[in-house]
């Protein structure tokens, strides 16, 4: 039997869940918040679980979103991962990627746990 093992020690991010229904002023006041408590305690991973919400935000309120970012206080150094599961024909997250990216920032959609986790502790150290 082979096998390799490693250890790969991650720094802390911050994690919210959200539920119900959103629109754009929540949204912009949960990024607002959550940008404060980055700043505040020094950090810069996000992993926002979205799965349990629903939307009916136009692609104007989420490109208005992607674009005020900045004022919300988001950093293009933060990485921003965003959980969802669409509930019509309308991916939002995947569109706020789009726009967030091309702006550059960091921010990414994924419909799995695992892969937001990944993706959020990328470019970390690792000891072998």
């Amino acid at each position: 039997m082979s096998y390799s093992l490693r250890v790969i020690p991650i720094s802390e991010f911050l994690r919210t869940d959200v539920s119900g229904v959103v629109d754009l002023k929540a949204s912009r006041e949960l990024l607002k918040g959550l940008m404060d408590i980055c700043m505040r305690e020094n950090l810069d991973r996000i992993l926002i679980d979205g799965r349990e919400a629903q939307s009916q935000a136009s692609t104007v309120d989420v490109w208005t979103l992607a674009n005020d970012l900045g004022s919300l206080g988001m950093s293009r150094e933060y990485r921003v991962a965003v959980l969802n599961r669409p509930k019509d024909e309308f991916d939002r997250m995947a569109f706020l990627e789009l726009c967030a990216t091309n702006r550059g920032y960091q921010l990414k959609a994924f419909r799995e746990f695992e892969d937001a986790f990944t993706w959020l502790t990328a470019g970390e150290s690792t000891s072998e």
